[in-house]
């Protein structure tokens, strides 16, 4: 199974620039993991929530910054997203906020994956913690203690 049958994990992550601004913190390093073979980019969309509560997704080239050209971000807008997602995230934002929904494939487990699917070992699960849960764990850990 090569890797273009096999996906690493999933995950995603939504920011709000306040103000209405996005930055280009952030961005380039999202390119350099990107150039490095480190993780893929299956969607990422911006979101704008209106003074009223109205959200609409706009192409990243919407915003110009002076350091960086979110432009070159415009093809990942993939759709994968539904409105639903938006709806979710837009609850979230600050009214004359933006908002970037980042949805990402970790590719560096991929190659411990396929070697177990060529020992014939089967994935039984995935899934993914939240950093509140994780603090959950650890503080009940260091309770029992």
């Amino acid at each position: 199974m090569s890797t273009r049958d096999q996906f690493g994990p999933i995950e995603y992550v939504a920011v709000e620039f306040p103000g209405g601004k996005p930055t280009s913190a952030g961005f380039e390093e999202l390119l350099a993991l990107v150039d490095n073979g480190v993780i893929r980019i299956l969607d990422l969309e911006f979101v704008t929530k209106a003074a009223d509560g109205a959200l609409t997704v706009v192409p990243a080239s919407t915003f110009e910054l002076d350091d960086f050209d979110l432009a070159q971000f415009d093809g990942a807008a993939s759709g994968l997203l539904d409105a639903d997602d938006v709806a979710t995230v837009g609850e979230e934002l600050a009214p004359g906020s933006v908002g970037a929904v980042l949805v990402y494939e970790e590719l560096a487990i991929l190659s411990v994956l396929e070697a177990w699917n060529r020992s014939g070992v089967q994935v039984l699960a995935e899934g993914h913690l939240s950093v509140d849960e994780l603090a959950t764990v650890l503080d009940e850990t260091e309770n029992d203690k």
